[in-house]
């Protein structure tokens, strides 16, 4: 055989295997893209006659009139008084919902100017934060301390007015759905700043600005300003004298968050398919998922939920969005207020 023949039957094995890679690949995609929360029902994990599930199907009892203990105020955080189109729905909401409460734009410039104004003792762990989204997550912290109201990410959605819980609570903060940190982290009742309601000054929020220059040096965000960050100080003040009179009400994740993160399906449903591997509690929130999504247990959570979150993900780098495109955002709320 010549060696022009060999190298030519090369080359047509390689197209071959590269062909079937590339069909593998794109098999992969589409069977991930198309799971979703109903798989979980054909999970092959035995769910015992006295299992108790982790969920919530009714709203507790609620006020409907009386005076606010949280000030009326709306209060979310963009780089720039452009909103990005995806999010122009979902910020509508909020005013929609809540036609009577102000509305805040907090831009990276007026955040820089709220701190160094108010809290100059932070500017320098804020100005050294390496992520936009760990000065987005500090920022939310001290305008709730500031002013008070509700803070909501730019992906969450509302359903419907927060207010009944404003009219119970001084202080509320959601939770993750109850299976997210158990099989990411093994461990239950993760906190997540993505809508918080709170009175100004409570001591709580003086307690998260004050550790932010401490966990500055943690690498992930999550830690370092995020969600485990925000639990780790729960923890702590709920075991604080504070506590008993200013106390922080920990929402059902139903109110807030009632999907899971579509990015955690698939990597959750095969994780549960090896139970051998898993810890007590990873085994129980895995039952938990498959008891849900059964057909006789299916109940649609956002019946009952005040919010959605979209889980938009914008700290990613594989959704870089630009600053300087969208729609002013007096265009979506026409009574916008932003701090000079």
């Amino acid at each position: 055989m010549s060696r022009f023949h060999f190298s030519h039957k090369k080359k047509a094995l390689k197209a071959v295997l590269f062909f079937f890679l590339f069909l593998l690949l794109f098999y992969i995609v589409l069977k991930y893209e198309n799971m979703n929360e109903r798989s979980f029902a054909q999970l092959d994990i035995e769910i015992p006659i006295n299992f108790v599930p982790v969920r919530v199907t009714k709203i507790e009892d609620l006020p409907t009139s009386g005076h606010s203990k949280i000030p009326k105020r709306i209060h979310q955080t963009w780089k720039s008084t452009n909103i990005p189109h995806q999010f122009y729905r979902w910020v509508k909401t909020w005013s929609e919902h809540h036609p009577d409460w102000e509305y805040w734009l907090w831009t990276d410039e007026s955040a820089r100017k709220l701190i160094s104004e108010r809290h100059p003792s932070l500017l320098s762990t804020f100005d050294d934060y390496d992520l936009p989204v760990k000065k987005a997550d500090a920022l939310r912290y001290v305008v709730l301390y500031e002013y008070g109201g509700i803070y909501a990410d730019l992906d969450m959605e509302a359903l419907t007015s927060l207010e009944p819980l404003a009219l119970k609570y001084l202080c509320f903060i959601g939770q993750e759905p109850y299976e997210h940190p158990i099989l990411d982290s093994n461990f239950q009742g993760l906190v997540i700043n993505a809508l918080i309601g709170c009175k100004p000054h409570h001591p709580f929020f003086k307690m998260l600005i004050d550790n932010l220059p401490s966990y500055s040096t943690m690498w992930h965000v999550l830690d370092s300003t995020g969600p485990h960050f925000m639990t780790s100080l729960y923890r702590k003040y709920s075991k604080s004298p504070q506590f008993n009179e200013h106390s922080v009400y920990i929402t059902p994740s139903e109110y807030f968050y009632p999907t899971m993160d579509p990015s955690k399906v698939s990597y959750f449903f095969y994780k549960c398919k090896d139970v051998s591997k898993l810890s007590k509690l990873q085994k129980n929130a895995c039952r938990n998922l498959k008891y849900k999504n059964l057909p006789q247990n299916l109940f649609d959570s956002k019946k009952i939920a005040f919010a959605n979150h979209n889980w938009y993900h914008t700290y990613l780098s594989f959704r870089p969005i630009a600053s300087n495109e969208g729609i002013p955002i007096d265009n979506i709320v026409s009574n916008v207020l932003i701090y000079h």
